[in-house]
This record gives structure tokens, sequence and C-alpha cells, in this order.
């Protein structure tokens, strides 16, 4: 089984790093491409930094967006999986042989738990959701994977998303009862977000955003809604 890993970026020159390393000792192991999907208005160099990673496409999306720079990475892979990547997110250890399993099991898509990258009671409760399907499951941080044919079955990610796309698509999956599951072994998720707001307000405003995008507010609302609220450090 070879899977393509597909990594939308914009400036994330310093999370490369830590991915690509871990990512291309993978790739000596197993059959696995790394496709950066970077966005068109980025200006660090991340350029570089792929350049001496083995087996790493760096390629410049033609638009902007994390589902359209997603949809055009996919457009360029060669593999018959697909796993989406956030750059921000660490795979675990063995998610190619859980992905095997998966896809054997007969399983066309699905998800990973996580954990963050810092130790709280609070994050652990957080954490404790993305191990079962549910309301709030299947968040692009879980690091979605597909067959290729249920991703083109589906048409990509809904470009008119620019946030939410990742569970629009889930929801997709839901409705047209395509088989997924989430493996339990975890990835590691940055916590940033709930240091620089804490814990309650990022819950809250993630709730709130969540609940607009369930009564069919419009996605640019949306995200001008949730950077308006958000506290984001540089």
């Amino acid at each position: 089984m070879k899977i393509s890993i597909i990594i939308p970026t914009y400036n994330e020159k310093e999370n490369l790093v830590k991915r690509l390393s871990f990512l291309s000792k993978q790739a000596n192991n197993y059959p696995i491409e790394i496709i950066i999907a970077n966005s068109p208005e980025t200006t660090d160099d991340s350029s570089k930094i792929c350049a001496k990673k083995n087996k790493v496409k760096f390629l410049n999306s033609i638009k902007k967006g994390r589902a359209a720079q997603m949809n055009f990475g996919a457009s360029k892979a060669t593999c018959d999986i697909f796993l989406f990547l956030h750059a921000d997110v660490q795979l675990p250890k063995d998610f190619y042989t859980q992905i095997d399993k998966a896809i054997k099991a007969g399983h066309k898509a699905g998800f990973f738990a996580y954990q963050f990258d810092k130790e709280s009671s609070l994050l652990n409760f957080n954490s404790r959701f993305t191990k079962k399907d549910g309301l709030f499951a299947g968040g692009g941080d879980q690091c979605h994977f597909f067959t290729r044919e249920t991703f083109e079955k589906l048409g990509g990610y809904d470009e008119d998303f620019c946030i939410m796309e990742d569970f629009e698509m889930i929801d997709r999956i839901r409705k047209q009862n395509i088989p997924f599951t989430i493996i339990q072994s975890k990835a590691i998720v940055s916590a940033r977000k709930y240091e620089d707001n804490s814990w309650l307000k990022a819950n809250l405003i993630n709730g709130y955003v969540f609940l607009k995008y369930k009564l069919g507010v419009h996605p640019m609302k949306l995200r001008k809604t949730y950077k308006s609220l958000l506290r984001e450090s540089v």
C-alpha cells in the first residue's frame, strides 16, 4: 500500500523542520511520498527546507486556502491512499501500519484520535472526544485519510469552505454511509491556542463557531467571527 502524505502550508518553515525529519525517515521504511501544497502567498523559505529532504515534493498551489491546497496536492499525488496532515500535528509512529490495517479491514476513510503536546487534565478531557465518533469528531487536526477512489468520489474538499472544511467533509462521509474508522494511535496536536486564550475561552469560541457552521452560516462569516474572537500568537 502506497500513501501520499499531503501537507497544506502557509509560512510553516519551523513546523516543516519538525515534521519532515520524522516523515522522511518513515519514507525510507515504507512506500510513502510527501507532498507540500504551499500557499501562493507564502513569504518564508519553506522550499529550502523541503529541498534537503528525500521523497518530498514542494509544490506551489494555484489557489490559497487549506481546502484548495489539499485538493491541489491530491491532484498531484501518485499513491492509492491520501493522508492529509496539518503542519503543526505529529503523526503517531505507527501511522502507516494502522492505516494499512484500517484499509484492509474495509474502511474507505478515517482519522486519528489525538492528544495535546502539553499535559493538562483539561486538555486531556478535550482529547477524549477524539477517540469516538460524535458531533465534534473529525476535525482536520485528526489527520483525515481516504482511498483515492473515495476522495475522488467525494469531489475532494469543498473549496467554498475557508474554515470548517474538515467537518464539512466528514459530514458528507457520514451522509453517504462511507465506512470510516477512528484510529486510536494518537496524533500529537499543539496546545498553543489554549495557552494563548485559556482553555475555557478557546472551547467557547470553538463551540460557538461550530454551532454557527451547523446552522448554515456562510464560511466567510465563520472565519471572520473566529479570527475576531481568537487570540493567536505570531
